[in-house]
C-alpha cells in the first residue's frame, strides 16, 4: 500500500513525463533574472538550492529550467523528476528516499543519461541533507536542484554536510526592472531605463558621469512617471502575483498571509519547537514598523511583554527565516560591530502597509522609511559587509564593501528620499569620505539628479 501511494504521487507530480504535454507548467510565465544565472551551473555536478520568501517564484522557476532542460538541452522526459513536499507527503514511514528509489526502480528508463532531481520545499524531509549526500557521492550521474521557503534548513545543514557539493542561490523578492517588465510599462521607458541603470554591484560612480546626459534626457522625458511607479512597487510591487493588483485589502491580506505569517506560524515552530506563536507574530509587527530605526532592545522586550533574552532568540529566528535583517553601527572589526548599536530592516518594503489616505506629512514619513529599506536590501544582495556610521549624534546611513580592511573600498550611501534637497548639508559624510580618501559618494533621492564634487545625487530608481 505504502509503495502504491509512493508511485501515485511520483507520477501525479511529474505531466512533463507525457509527450503531450508540451506546455509544462509555468514555461510561459515571465522568467525573473535568476533563471539566466542559475542555468550556467546546470552542465556542473554541484547541487543547486535556491531559497527565498514565500511566494517570490521558486517553484516556478524549477518549472522553468524543468522545461528548458527538455526543449533547449533535448533531456529525456523521464530522466527529470520533480517532487515538492509538504507534511502530508512525508511521515516515519515515507521518507525522502522511499520517493527516490520509487523513480530509480520504477520510472527511470535511461541509466546512463544525466538524471536531473528537482526536490522543492524539501526542508520538510527529515535529514535531507545526509540523503542527499548519499545519493550524491554514489551516482555521478545525478544533479540535484533543490528550494526551500527559508534559510532555516538550507543555510546551517547544508554547510555541515554538503561542503563542497552545493552551489546556493537568493531568489529575492521583485527588483524594480523586473517589476517594470511585468506590469508592464511604456516599451520606451524600460529601454531608456535599462540603459541609465546604476549598478550597485560595480558602484561605478565615474560611469554615472559619463551617462550624464542620458540620465538628465531619461528624467526629462520619464523622471515624473517612475517616481509614481516607484513608489507604488515600494509599497506592493514586491510579489509576482500581486503586481497588478489594484485592492490594498487583497494586498494586505496576500502579503500577511501568503508570505511573513507562513513562516512565523509554520516554519519557525516546527524548526525551533516555539509554541508562543502569537509573541512571535506581535513581535514581528512591531518590527515591520520599526525598519530602519535604531533597536532599543529593552523597550521592545517590554512593549512584547518578553525578557531581552527571548527578544535577542527570536530575532535570530526572524534573520534565519530571511524576513528581516540587523545592520550595525561600522567598525573596522566585524566582531565588535556586532556589539555595537543595531538597526534592524525587514526583508520587504511591502510588509509596512501604506493606507492610501494617510496625512500626506506621515505618509512621506513612512515612504522614506520604506526607502531607505529598499535600499539596505539592494546594497546587502551586493555587498559582503553592510553597516551604518553613526558618531556623535551624526550618522551616515549605509557603508558598504566587500573588504573590511581596505579603507578605499568603502561605499558611502545616503538615502534622502524627498522632493527638495537644496537645504541638505553633507558635511559629515563630506569629512568622512575625505579622511578614508574615498573619491566619491551617492545620495539617493527621490527624482533629484546632480553631480557636485565627491558627491553623486541619483534618484533611487535608477539604482539596481
Amino acid at each position: 500500500m505504502k509503495k502504491e501511494l509512493i508511485l501515485k504521487e511520483i507520477n501525479r507530480q511529474n505531466p512533463h513525463w507525457d509527450e503531450k504535454n508540451s506546455n509544462l507548467p509555468d514555461s510561459n510565465r515571465y522568467k525573473r533574472y535568476l533563471f539566466d544565472e542559475i542555468i550556467v551551473y546546470l552542465p556542473y555536478r554541484q547541487i543547486l538550492s535556491i531559497v527565498g520568501l514565500r511566494r517570490v517564484g521558486k517553484t516556478v522557476l524549477l518549472n522553468q529550467i524543468i522545461d528548458h532542460l527538455i526543449k533547449r538541452e533535448k533531456i529525456s522526459r523521464k530522466n527529470i523528476l520533480f517532487l515538492s513536499f509538504d507534511e502530508a507527503l512525508l511521515s516515519k514511514a515515507i521518507k525522502l528516499e522511499n520517493y527516490l528509489d520509487g523513480y530509480f526502480e520504477n520510472f527511470l528508463e535511461n541509466k546512463k543519461e544525466r538524471i536531473y532531481i528537482f526536490l522543492d520545499e524539501i526542508q520538510y524531509a527529515f535529514q535531507w541533507q545526509h540523503i542527499l549526500k548519499r545519493y550524491y557521492d554514489a551516482n555521478h550521474n545525478l544533479k540535484f536542484i533543490i528550494s526551500g521557503s527559508s534559510s532555516l534548513f538550507l543555510q546551517k545543514k547544508s554547510t555541515e554536510s554538503l561542503a563542497g557539493r552545493i552551489y546556493e542561490f537568493k531568489l529575492n523578492t521583485l527588483s524594480f526592472p523586473e517589476y517594470l517588465d511585468l506590469i508592464p510599462a511604456n516599451e520606451n521607458l524600460i529601454k531608456e531605463y535599462k540603459d541609465v541603470i546604476f549598478d550597485l554591484k560595480k558602484f561605478d560612480l565615474d560611469g554615472i558621469a559619463g551617462k550624464k546626459i542620458k540620465i538628465e534626457n531619461f528624467l526629462a522625458r520619464f523622471g515624473e512617471e517612475m517616481a509614481v511607479l516607484f513608489e507604488k512597487f515600494l509599497s506592493s510591487g514586491h510579489f509576482p502575483e500581486i503586481v497588478s493588483e489594484q485592492n490594498e485589502e487583497v494586498v494586505r491580506k496576500y502579503i500577511k498571509e501568503s508570505v511573513y505569517r507562513k513562516t512565523i506560524e509554520f516554519d519557525i515552530p516546527k524548526i525551533f519547537g516555539i509554541e508562543k506563536v502569537d509573541e512571535l507574530k506581535f513581535l514581528f509587527e512591531i518590527f515591520i514598523h520599526e525598519t530602519g530605526n535604531a533597536l532599543e532592545l529593552q523597550n521592545i522586550a517590554s512593549e512584547a511583554e518578553i525578557d531581552k533574552k527571548t527578544l535577542n532568540k527570536y530575532l535570530e529566528y526572524f534573520q534565519s527565516s530571511l524576513l528581516l535583517n540587523v545592520a550595525y553601527n561600522y567598525t573596522k572589526s566585524f566582531r565588535k560591530s556586532r556589539r555595537q548599536l543595531k538597526k534592524i530592516y525587514v526583508a520587504s518594503a511591502n510588509f509596512y502597509f501604506l493606507e492610501k489616505n494617510s496625512d500626506a506629512v506621515i505618509r512621506a514619513q513612512i515612504i522614506g522609511h520604506l526607502a531607505e529599506t529598499h535600499t539596505y536590501n539592494l546594497l546587502n544582495k551586493n555587498f559582503e559587509y553592510l553597516s551604518f556610521l553613526r558618531k556623535r549624534g551624526k550618522e551616515i546611513d549605509f557603508v558598504a564593501t566587500n573588504n573590511l580592511l581596505d579603507q578605499k573600498s568603502l561605499k558611502l550611501i545616503e538615502v534622502k528620499y524627498r522632493e527638495n534637497m537644496d537645504r541638505e548639508k553633507f558635511d559629515f559624510i563630506e569629512s568622512v569620505a575625505k579622511k578614508k580618501k574615498i573619491e566619491k559618494y551617492v545620495v539617493f533621492s527621490k527624482k533629484q539628479f546632480a553631480i557636485e564634487g565627491k558627491k553623486v545625487i541619483l534618484p533611487l530608481f535608477l539604482a539596481y
